[in-house]
């Protein structure tokens, strides 16, 4: 596993090559350990550049943060996961932009509950702290894992509630070693010892502002639904819920008094079409309709993994994602590197210099304003 590891390590750290690039090279192979196999002719016809074909069969010697990966992954109840291979999560390796490791720290049969994300303001009011640490409990006794991004606030309140009762499952916009916010250390422990802990990011990597948006929507992804309690316009959770109507999970939100600023964002997704909830049984009465089906965005004969998908009709989600946006006056970076026809994310990445976890953070921004629209294979100039 080690030597396979290092192998997708080895593309992973090519400049310009991010998740997309490498799910699509993925699907293409009949696993992940076919990588194995291959040399920089077979890279080349499946569509890599050859200069960084021939990099990734030059350069075979470890780096410090693999060799901290191979340390991390040699302790117990903590480890690395490979995109397509065993215990990675399903719903997750079929996104386009899937992460190819996850770090892992805590209980790994976490992943096998059924999971519903709980995310909001960090700032909340008493009423919507304490609504959603009795929700998340409520939804834990019953069987549920309680996922969310371990931020202060309705994030915290989810994961605390939520241990009260059961599973959560926290999400980190950092190395899975640093400890973040300072004031969730303990929670962090508690939910090692009673869930799981997941980061995209290599050991030791510092929380940045654009990690966020590329947490979430795993968050999003691993869970079957999200529930929004208190978000103000704008919001991060709003962000979340766009990710999560994208990727077909069912959209809920929580009312709130019409004076508070902290409603606003949830009534504007009841209004865009999220499902209104004032109850954890209400909440479990929207997922019944979600089964397990193959992903619309997998080939025939490229994949048997499947993803979470609404058999209901999906017309709430629809009108989640094309809420209305501001608009801005001049095109901000990185606009103007992206043409009116379909611009992969890697390109986009390489004409911008933007680090692909920065990059993608500011896509969403960009996606949300109405400069640019999500395509498949890449993103689309409006304007």
């Amino acid at each position: 596993m080690d030597e396979l590891l290092f192998a997708w390590w080895r593309l992973k750290r090519l400049p310009g090559v991010g998740n997309i690039t490498l799910n699509q090279l993925r699907l293409q192979l009949s696993s992940p350990s076919e990588l194995l196999q291959l040399t920089s002719d077979h890279l080349l016809a499946l569509g890599m550049k050859p200069e960084l074909a021939d990099r990734w069969e030059r350069e075979t010697d470890t780096d410090k943060d693999f060799d901290r990966l191979l340390t991390w992954s040699a302790h117990p109840n903590q480890g690395v996961l490979l995109a397509g291979t065993d215990g990675f999560p399903e719903s997750l390796a079929v996104l386009d932009d899937a992460p190819t490791f996850l770090w892992w720290r805590g209980e790994l049969d976490t992943l096998e509950y059924p999971a519903i994300a709980m995310v909001g303001s960090r700032n909340p009011s008493p009423y919507g702290r304490e609504w959603a640490m009795q929700c998340a409990a409520d939804l834990a006794k019953a069987g549920y894992c309680v996922a969310s991004g371990l931020a202060i606030g309705i994030d915290g309140a989810a994961h605390k509630g939520a241990l009260q009762q059961g599973r959560t499952l926290a999400v980190l916009g950092s190395g899975i070693d640093v400890v973040y916010p300072k004031r969730h250390g303990g929670m962090m422990n508690e939910i090692a010892a009673n869930g799981l802990l997941l980061s995209e990011f290599p050991l030791g990597t510092e929380p940045r502002a654009p990690h966020f948006p590329a947490r979430n929507r795993i968050v999003s992804g691993l869970c079957r639904a999200v529930v929004v309690v208190e978000a103000g316009l704008p919001s991060g959770s709003l962000i979340t819920a766009k990710l999560a109507a994208e990727q077909g999970r069912e959209v809920m939100a929580v009312p709130g008094m019409v004076s508070n600023p902290l409603s606003r964002g949830c009534h504007q997704l009841i209004r865009d079409g999220a499902v209104l909830v004032e109850s954890a049984d209400q909440v479990l009465q929207e997922i019944e309709g979600f089964q397990l089906v193959p992903s619309p965005n997998r080939k025939m004969g490229q994949s048997n993994t499947s993803a979470w998908q609404h058999s209901k009709s999906t017309h709430r989600t629809d009108a989640v994602t094309t809420a209305s946006k501001p608009t801005a006056e001049k095109p901000p970076n990185p606009v103007e590197q992206i043409d009116f026809n379909t611009t992969s994310v890697d390109v986009i990445a390489i004409r911008s210099g933007m680090a692909i976890t920065e990059l993608l953070g500011t896509l969403l921004e960009l996606e949300m304003d109405g400069w640019i629209s999500k395509e498949p294979g890449g993103y689309r100039r409006l304007r």
